[in-house]
C-alpha cells in the first residue's frame, strides 16, 4: 500500500479526537512542537564557542574523528 505524507496543523484541544481518530483509521502520526528547538541552540552554542571543524576529504574527517 502506498503512503503519502501531509502536515495537518490541529488546535491542541482537538488533538485527544486526532490521535483517536488516527488510531481507528491505521494512520501513523508525528507530534511536532515548533518552540522545541534545543538542536538549533546546540548548533548556535557550538558556533559561538568555535566548536565547528572543517575536513579536506573524508579521510581528512575520518582522521579527525578517530584520532
Amino acid at each position: 500500500m502506498a503512503t503519502s505524507f501531509i502536515y495537518v496543523s490541529v488546535p491542541r484541544k482537538d488533538l485527544p479526537f486526532f490521535r483517536k481518530l488516527s488510531k481507528n483509521m491505521g494512520w501513523t502520526y508525528f507530534e511536532y512542537d515548533p518552540t522545541d528547538n534545543d538542536a538549533y541552540r546546540e548548533a548556535m552554542d557550538d558556533v559561538a564557542n568555535n566548536r565547528i571543524f572543517t575536513a579536506q576529504s573524508a579521510e581528512d574527517m575520518m582522521a579527525q574523528i578517530l584520532g
